[in-house]
């Protein structure tokens, strides 16, 4: 089973915030056995990416395609997660996150849980923890 991370480009460049997530993807492909491949829209150093254990990333170079139109970029994530088989998809919580996550969860039929904290509980299920109420309490998702 793969982990599709999805990582953030602004001109050109992997953002600071898609290596985080990208990281976080890393390990739980690891936790799950899998491996992480990372989907870039239109990079210039998706290399990077490696340096936090992404296995392999797919840059997909298509002017047409860019964080200001999530429904082209909820088509590209369908592909990519298509093509490697992945069961669990990553992104940042950042603007391309908040818009294309929701999208892609209500188009592919999935859960969706944001805020995530922790690595997930692989022993009975995928459970993670996220923060509620502003921080001041966990929960567990799974």
């Amino acid at each position: 089973m793969s982990v599709l991370i999805v990582a953030d480009v602004k001109n050109g460049e992997v953002k600071k915030s898609s290596l985080e997530a990208a990281q976080y993807g890393a390990k739980v492909a690891a936790a799950i056995g899998g491996e992480a491949v990372a989907l870039t829209l239109n990079a210039t150093n998706g290399e990077v990416l490696g340096t936090v254990g992404v296995n392999k990333v797919l840059n997909v170079t298509d002017a047409s395609i860019s964080a200001s139109d999530p429904q082209k970029v909820v088509a590209a994530v369908v592909a990519a997660a298509n093509q490697v088989g992945a069961k669990v998809v990553v992104f940042a919580h950042d603007s391309t996150g908040k818009a294309v996550a929701p999208r892609l969860s209500a188009k592919s039929g999935a859960g969706l849980v944001t805020n995530v904290t922790s690595l997930p509980d692989t022993s009975n299920g995928f459970v993670v923890s996220k923060n509620v109420f502003s921080g001041k309490a966990h929960a567990q998702v799974n």
